[in-house]
């Protein structure tokens, strides 16, 4: 008896939690397509405000991680939120039904069962159906004939083609197949030690004006580290290349000592390359002459674990 009950009260509080989520995630599918479904506030899972706000958080995984405001502007609040490298790490650890309520936010409308037919129903139908079928068969030849001298000697002609329900739009987006944990190609283009360069551009003069640093990496697997505002590692990131990318960086000391060079722009805005645990990158120095024009310098690979000259100099 004491089991039986204990068992259902555990099914009752299992239920309680799944309409909770399937109301927590039919409400978070409502929301405009360019809003993040893992963005929210702090104290509200499935609040946001339009801009950027102190109060947003990601939920994609683990603890609500804060947001830079870059972040929530270029990233969460725009249609490309899906090759956020924290959105595709989140739907591969999301429950298999919460990720469906996402994807259909309604539930589809089950077609209503067709009706019992009695046995002797049938019976009658068929024995009805007998009789107009002998009718219509005599009237078919004379039909035929009068087909054929109506269309000439093409016979059947052309029939018009019975329009094909045109293709409905999905109230849901549409879902690819189960992202895999490397990222979508970033707009960096890079030339790591082992690589030919692909674009070589002229060396630094004296009287250039230092831009920005770039790191740069080939076709090639990486991997990537999440630092916090305060520098602490949040976790890392396996991501490939098909091409050599590059992309503006700044360098962070982190937490534990070694630098990270972070990336400003792309895909993978936020994530930061350490040298050698990355894999084979290379970061170069950036400057413009007084027209305006790139010039380029790679920093030698000591350089790349120390924080460089605040303005490096031709």
């Amino acid at each position: 008896m004491f089991g039986r009950r204990k068992r259902e009260e555990e099914a009752a509080a299992e239920a309680a939690r799944e309409a909770e989520r399937r109301a927590l995630f039919t409400k978070l599918a409502e929301r405009p397509e360019h809003i993040c479904p893992f963005l929210g506030l702090a104290d509200d899972r499935t609040g946001y405000v339009d801009g950027v706000s102190d109060e947003h958080r990601c939920f994609a995984f683990g603890d609500p991680a804060p947001l830079s405001a870059e972040q929530q502007t270029r990233v969460c609040q725009e249609r490309g939120y899906g090759n956020c490298p924290r959105y595709l790490r989140g739907v591969l650890v999301i429950p298999t039904e919460e990720l469906e309520a996402l994807r259909r936010p309604h539930a589809p409308i089950e077609a209503p069962p067709p009706p019992a037919v009695a046995a002797d129903d049938g019976k009658r139908r068929r024995g009805g159906v007998l009789v107009p079928l002998l009718v219509l068969l005599l009237l078919a030849g004379g039909a035929v004939g009068a087909f054929f001298l109506l269309n000439g000697e093409n016979g059947i002609g052309q029939a018009s083609p019975t329009p094909s329900p045109s293709a409905i739009a999905s109230a849901q987006p549409t879902s690819t197949a189960a992202p895999s944990v490397t990222a979508p190609a970033s707009t960096e283009t890079p030339a790591p030690s082992s690589l030919a360069t692909p674009t070589p551009e002229p060396t630094p003069q004296a009287g250039d004006t230092f831009a920005f640093y770039e790191v740069s990496v080939g076709p090639r697997s990486y991997t990537l580290y999440e630092l916090s505002d305060d520098a602490v590692v949040l976790g890392t990131l396996e991501t490939s290349f098909s091409a050599f990318s590059y992309a503006r960086a700044e360098p962070r000391v982190g937490e534990d000592g070694d630098v990270y060079w972070e990336t400003q722009e792309g895909g993978l805005t936020g994530w930061s390359y350490r040298y050698p645990s990355s894999g084979d990158f290379r970061v170069r120095a950036v400057f413009l002459n007084g027209a305006g024009e790139r010039r380029s310098a790679y920093l030698a690979e000591d350089q790349l674990v120390v924080m460089p000259e605040v303005t490096p100099a031709p």
